[in-house]
């Protein structure tokens, strides 16, 4: 594809897909049910990103999915996944925690409220906030439920920091004083610096390897904390308020874009399809180690040519991923530092093709393997564009520069 060539995106049959993802779900996301509030954000989501979401879904219909999430409320704050747990009536202080809320299907179901124009008139803020506040652990992230004697379970990583910051400011009320009831805002800001990798990016923990799905919860979790301030202020100023390094974490993220999008080439030996390819040729040696001598082949395949296919990978070495290139470049939109090296994005290259293309090895057409190969990636490939948009769009002017 040549840089100056427009992209296409056949929206009629994203529109399509979704569609019908809203009235029944293929049959491999029946795995997935216990998690259907975040399939109902993916469909709602991806709708409003099309800007269909009011002209191809009937009020009626709007109405009854903003019922169906308030009725996976729990009373005693937050949201279940599903209605399946609800133990409706026989509900009491022995059971409750067979039926537990859990921290990103409540975030998910506050923000399905929001895109469809519910005034969270029906949320149990006070109940929901307190019981936000019991999941903050001594390191200052959160778990993911509340267990038997309010034991806390699951989490203690970036992304259930991401969505506590946002269920936080989702529900944050000065006039209510309900602010105070959140979390310790000091507690979560030191765990997100501790999560900082030496080059940059960040990590799912302290002294792990940076991912870019994980780095951009972390700057949404600082995007969301300076929100809450007042005045609010962005992420970029939040992360010089608590120490962390914005430059590097910006060239971490550009870094992360690359031309390699073949998955084969990272077959292990002995792996899918290595059997049939490990015969022994010249000397005993298996195919598969001839191939990775130090033959620069697969390199060379990916270099620039007539016709390059760029995207973002998610770690250093890995190929080119739908998902990435969202979580790179949205991040990079988030920040708002990205202006500074926006010469260095080609979005005329993130995502080619994007009605039937994949950048990467995820699903993008009408075939589904998983649920997280096919609702999450059309919807993450949608923000993308959006987000690579925003990117490019920005007043340097405004934008506030690193030290």
């Amino acid at each position: 594809m040549a840089f100056d060539q427009p992209l296409h995106l056949d929206k009629d049959r994203h529109v399509k897909y979704w569609k019908r993802c809203s009235n029944l779900l293929p049959e491999p996301y029946t795995a997935g049910d216990a998690s259907r509030m975040s399939l109902g954000f993916f469909i709602v989501a991806a709708l409003d990103l099309l800007d269909v979401l009011e002209s191809v879904i009937s009020a009626r219909q709007r109405q009854s999915w903003i019922d169906w999430v308030y009725s996976c409320q729990v009373p005693d704050g937050g949201f279940r996944g599903f209605t399946g747990t609800s133990l409706g009536g026989l509900r009491n202080p022995y059971n409750w925690h067979w039926d537990p809320a859990n921290v990103p299907n409540t975030y998910f179901a506050l923000s399905i409220l929001l895109i469809l124009g519910d005034d969270l008139g029906r949320v149990k803020r006070k109940e929901c906030l307190a019981w936000l506040s019991r999941l903050q652990l001594q390191n200052g992230s959160f778990g993911e439920i509340l267990g038997e004697d309010d034991h806390i379970e699951g989490g203690n990583d970036m992304r259930l920091c991401c969505c506590a910051a946002g269920i936080a400011r989702i529900l944050q009320s000065e006039d209510d004083g309900l602010e105070a009831l959140a979390f310790d805002q000091t507690k979560m800001l030191q765990y997100i610096v501790n999560c900082q990798s030496h080059d940059g990016g960040f990590g799912q923990a302290p002294l792990l390897e940076a991912h870019s799905g994980l780095n951009y919860c972390a700057v949404a979790a600082l995007s969301f904390l300076g929100a809450m301030k007042s005045p609010g202020i962005d992420a970029t100023a939040m992360a010089r308020q608590a120490g962390v390094s914005i430059l590097s974490c910006t060239t971490w993220m550009l870094d992360r874009q690359t031309t390699w999008i073949d998955e084969d080439d990272l077959e292990d030996d002995g792996g899918e399809g290595g059997e049939e390819r490990g015969g022994e040729h010249d000397g005993g040696k298996p195919e598969t180690q001839q191939k990775r001598g130090l033959s620069m082949s697969s390199l060379q395949q990916h270099l620039p040519t007539e016709n390059p296919i760029a995207g973002f990978n998610g770690r250093c070495g890995k190929v080119a991923d739908t998902c990435y290139c969202f979580w790179n470049v949205g991040a990079l939109a988030v920040s708002l530092h990205s202006s500074r090296h926006s010469d260095r994005i080609r979005p005329s290259l993130i995502l080619p093709d994007l009605a039937t293309t994949p950048v990467g090895p995820c699903v993008c057409d009408e075939k589904i393997s998983s649920p997280e190969g096919g609702a999450f990636h059309r919807r993450i490939r949608q923000r993308t564009r959006r987000a690579s948009g925003l990117v490019h769009g920005l007043d340097t002017k405004r934008v506030p520069h690193a030290d």
